[in-house]
């Protein structure tokens, strides 16, 4: 199982918003798949799966504000 979660671009970096879900529980995925949007104060980022399998449940919805490093969501073996 993968975890999924809020990418860091910098030290300085401490949180993002969740701005749009791009996958939905459920769905097949591939290694390099786009999971969901997130926004900083300079740029909107892709955060990507890393490994092949299901996507689980979502654990936060679309305009939350989460520090880096949460965990949004895990890829279940397929």
């Amino acid at each position: 199982m993968e975890e999924i979660f809020i990418p860091a671009l910098g030290m300085a970096m401490e949180e993002a918003t969740l701005t749009e879900w791009v996958k939905q529980p459920g769905d097949v995925i591939a290694a390099g798949d786009v999971i969901a949007l997130v926004e900083t104060d300079k740029v909107i980022l892709d955060v990507q799966a890393e490994t092949a399998g299901v996507l689980g449940p979502h654990l936060f919805s679309s305009g939350a504000v989460l520090p880096v490093g949460t965990v949004i969501t895990h890829v279940l073996p397929g």
